[in-house]
């Protein structure tokens, strides 16, 4: 099935996804490397790539949105990208209320309940981007009809 939402010749879904879900690891990371070294610069760090995924991730699932609501009712498809999509509302509000906690403190150190739903969040992140795998790869979402090892540019020979 065609994406909807498409730029070049693409679904700018998938264009955008490796950036919330970059910055969200990111931001655990600088999570432990907080709490591996007490630093503060890692805290700040990692509240401003906690905010910058959760923004970028709202702009992504904009795109998915729109692209699921063109899938068949009653389809597999239809089912998995509903839950793909909510896990990843689910990961947004995790990571936005673990940045929320942390804006009281003092040079942005994450409590430890910050850092937990940050973990939360990106072990159903992994489980979210895993349906999102499954919709394209065995249920070919937004995979072009022509796609093959030889197929033409997206540029050079649009689809329609």
């Amino acid at each position: 099935m065609r994406s909807r939402a498409r730029m070049a010749g693409h679904a700018i879904h998938p264009m955008l996804i490796a950036f919330p879900i970059g910055l969200l690891v990111t931001a655990v990371l600088f999570d432990v490397l907080f709490y591996s070294t007490s630093r503060d610069s890692f805290a700040t760090a990692a509240a401003h790539t906690t905010a910058a995924g959760v923004v970028g991730g709202a702009v992504a699932g904009l795109f998915g949105w729109i692209d699921w609501f063109a899938v068949p009712k009653g389809t597999r498809a239809k089912r998995i990208g509903l839950v793909h999509g909510l896990s990843n509302v689910a990961v947004l509000v995790l990571f936005a209320v673990s940045w929320l906690l942390r804006l009281n403190q003092a040079t942005w150190q994450p409590p430890t309940l910050a850092f937990v739903l940050a973990l939360v969040g990106l072990a159903v992140a992994t489980v979210a981007a895993w349906l999102g795998g499954e919709l394209v790869e065995r249920l070919g979402m937004s995979v072009d009809e022509g796609a093959n090892l030889n197929a033409p540019s997206s540029l050079t020979h649009p689809t329609h």
